[in-house]
């Protein structure tokens, strides 16, 4: 079985943790057999995050240092500075659960404004990257801060990293990765299913 770890940091978008959970609860109804045992998890440093517009979620697991070893990828939704997004990027869970992904080469895709969370850690170097696109560039503009390379796309993929501009883009975001873990037969059929084309 596969595993995918959702991490929720406060004030996340709850359309960019659905467009993951909808597209891999699909797969495992009407994917192909072989690939119909991918499980998400949302997982947080604390057991609950209230999101942006309102509305709290409960965390399936409480993330420790010893327990995010059996993830395949990690999925970071992004979130409002006001609904307080960046208050808790420097969480040390979060910092070493980043370390462990990238010394392991696993998968992780950041969503808008967590790709500024992911790139606090300093563990993202030399990689093609993008965030939210709009606002003046704000966020785009933070990105020379870092030791990366800023591509001014709505998505960019790097190997195992995968970013992009905002929720408008992490339907397309979580087709992206269930292609990477399965097929394109596979994604050809939940699209398909979803009535997505």
């Amino acid at each position: 079985m596969k595993k995918i770890a959702i991490f929720l940091f406060e004030g996340a978008e709850l359309f960019e943790i659905a467009s993951f959970t909808d597209v891999f609860g699909w797969n495992n109804v009407v994917g192909l057999k072989e690939f119909r045992d991918i499980k998400v998890e949302t997982i947080s440093y604390k057991e609950s995050i209230k999101c942006t517009w309102g509305g709290s979620l409960k965390v399936e697991k409480l993330i420790t240092e010893e327990n995010f070893f059996d993830y395949d990828a990690l999925i970071i939704p992004g979130g409002f500075g006001k609904a307080n997004f960046f208050k808790d990027n420097d969480n040390k869970i979060f910092k070493e659960l980043i370390k462990y992904f990238v010394e392991n080469n696993k998968i992780i895709a950041a969503i808008c404004s967590a790709v500024i969370n992911l790139l606090e850690t300093t563990y993202i170097k030399d990689k093609k990257v993008t965030t939210y696109l709009l606002d003046n560039k704000r966020y785009f503009n933070q990105l020379k801060n870092y030791n990366i390379i800023p591509i001014e796309e709505e998505i960019v993929i790097d190997n195992n990293l995968l970013t992009c501009s905002g929720p408008g883009n992490a339907l397309d975001l979580a087709f992206r990765l269930l292609e990477k873990m399965t097929s394109k037969e596979n994604l050809k059929l939940i699209k398909e299913n979803m009535f997505l084309k």
